[in-house]
């Protein structure tokens, strides 16, 4: 039995969320252009969508539930049909002993109740979310599992070739497609991973560096998964053999996505990777990204110089381009002209000339570089060197009156200087253009909501890298896990960092071609702070967990 508008009314002012008054006005607005009392309330910005759901629980005496962060268990998402779910605005998500318990924007639907008790065969206990959290979560969970179920019942009609059908928005594969791309873009995916083994293609994405498997599809739904993609991407669906390179642009909740798509043959069949570009978000500034004070300090001074070369070193997934584009974002000013040349254009400037590497015309990063110097530029970015070509052009740049952004792939900064010299650029050249390097990783930074303080002994703690002071003093602290931060104990993911500028010390034994190890030794008695060091800094601030720091081997 459904419950009235003035029922709601009433619940709200008992709560104290509204008066009397506010609550007449409101059914007064109501009968005059219709719709639901709560949505009346939000719209008229009086309560948000929160607060009319809490006020249902509390007087209802349930559990409210962020749906946003919640671990839902899919098997009871199976349970509901998404044309039900979306009627009633409820989805299950989870069970508790031989109960289902059913996440509701409207609790106090009876008849919503009784349809899930009928559908499932199961007692109902109902816990309560916000309207456009339930919608959320309905299109997350319950349309990726119809499209799911859907994909298994073609993929066993021993009729239908699944790999012939993969266009229109009401064929399986495509609709399933679909939904893999937008749950990895709102779960915040680098990358997801369609891996074919045998009888089954494993999807996994990453998230904050780690990977976690969301999907198993039956064998039979690779060649319609694969194709789908190939197709999107623009790549050859007839060339299985070889690899394979292309570019997805979609849009996601009204926001820009490129995707670069990757293929690689394997005996199972060809597996997909692809790298999730968003390029409609907003890049963090310099000051965001997880600089120290002095580190920062020390990158506004080398980016004051009017020439030279500053380069970012780390691995692949470190963090490097959002570094480089916050510090084109401190540099951007009328006064300055500054182009770059990137694989692929990540994020678009505003003020900003981009060029992306298009190698199949011959426009690589080398080519790129002399035609940017050709067009009086005063700050130039090279999103990577990679040859020597473009590591010596990009310093003998740097010599000639320009400032150089670059990012090299080293696992040090002492190691970069090396580095170059491997590439053939002679030592004096890099000596008398390079401004300084700086190293860094990510490290998932832990929910402040659920992280949990732990006890190591002294001697842990000097292992680990603290001195015998630090020890006696610093608290650690670990992952738990909870609704906020989908029982993974960690939210988002910062950075660690050493800074290394040149100076005549650094430079003197680098001509004299000593080794990385004698090179930070020589940085670190001028004042770098290594990457372990500011790594154990952010464990001693409750930033990370020394778990994290040893799992990216910082």
């Amino acid at each position: 039995m459904e419950y009235t508008r003035e029922r709601l009314g009433e619940l709200l002012v008992s709560a104290g969320l509204i008066t009397a008054e506010q609550l007449s006005e409101v059914l007064d607005l109501q009968l005059k252009d219709g719709g639901k009392l709560g949505e009346v309330l939000v719209n008229q910005l009086i309560l948000t969508e929160d607060d009319i759901a809490q006020a249902l629980a509390k007087q209802k005496d349930l559990q409210h539930v962020n749906l946003t962060g919640y671990k839902v268990d899919r098997a009871a998402v199976n349970l509901l049909p998404e044309r039900m779910a979306m009627k009633r605005l409820a989805i299950p998500i989870g069970f508790d002993g031989d109960l289902l318990i059913l996440a509701m924007a409207d609790p106090l639907d009876v008849e919503a109740i009784d349809d899930v008790e009928m559908r499932t065969g199961m007692r109902v206990v109902p816990v309560v979310a916000s309207r456009s959290q339930v919608i959320y979560a309905i299109d997350k969970y319950v349309t990726s599992a119809d499209a799911f179920q859907d994909v298994v019942e073609t993929s066993l009609d021993a009729e239908v070739e699944v790999s012939d059908v993969v266009t229109g928005d009401d064929v399986p594969i495509v609709r399933l497609v679909n939904q893999l791309l937008r749950e990895a873009v709102r779960d915040g995916a680098s990358d997801i991973h369609i891996e074919p083994d045998g009888k089954k293609v494993r999807v996994r994405y990453r998230v904050d560096g780690v990977l976690h498997e969301v999907m198993t599809l039956p064998g039979a739904s690779r060649a319609g998964v694969t194709s789908r993609l190939k197709i999107m991407a623009e790549m050859d669906i007839a060339e299985r053999r070889r690899p394979q390179d292309g570019r997805i642009a979609v849009k996601v909740d009204d926001r820009p996505v490129d995707i670069r798509v990757a293929s690689l043959p394997t005996p199972h069949g060809e597996a997909l990777v692809l790298r999730i570009l968003n390029s409609g978000l907003s890049f963090k500034e310099l000051a965001d990204v997880g600089l120290g004070a002095e580190e920062y300090k020390s990158v506004m001074e080398l980016l004051g110089r009017p020439y030279g070369a500053l380069l970012i070193a780390g691995p692949t997934g470190s963090g490097k381009s959002t570094t480089m584009y916050g510090a084109l974002q401190q540099l951007n000013t009328l006064e300055r002209k500054i182009i770059t040349i990137e694989d692929p254009v990540e994020y678009q400037m505003a003020g900003v000339t981009q060029m992306a590497v298009h190698n199949r015309i011959g426009l690589s990063f080398a080519a790129g570089l002399r035609t940017i110097l050709r067009s009086d530029p005063d700050i130039v970015m090279v999103g990577e060197i990679r040859d020597p070509e473009t590591a010596e052009t990009s310093v003998r740049a740097a010599l000639t009156g320009h400032l150089v952004l670059s990012s090299i792939h080293t696992n040090d900064a002492p190691s970069a200087l090396n580095r170059l010299t491997d590439m053939g650029v002679p030592p004096y050249i890099t000596s008398s253009g390079l401004l300084g390097v700086m190293s860094q990783r990510l490290v998932r930074v832990l929910c402040p909501h659920c992280k949990q303080e732990v006890k190591l002994s002294g001697p842990q703690m000097v292992a680990a890298g603290f001195t015998a002071t630090e020890a006696k003093k610093v608290t650690l602290y670990a992952p738990v896990g909870c609704d906020l931060c989908s029982i993974s104990g960690f939210k988002g993911r910062t950075g660690v960092f050493e800074v290394m500028p040149m100076n005549e010390d650094l430079t003197r034994a680098f001509l004299n071609q000593a080794p990385a190890d004698v090179l930070r030794e020589i940085a670190v008695n001028a004042g770098m702070k290594t990457l372990r060091r500011d790594a154990l800094d952010k464990v001693a601030a409750g930033i990370t967990s020394l778990d994290e720091v040893n799992r990216v081997a910082v």
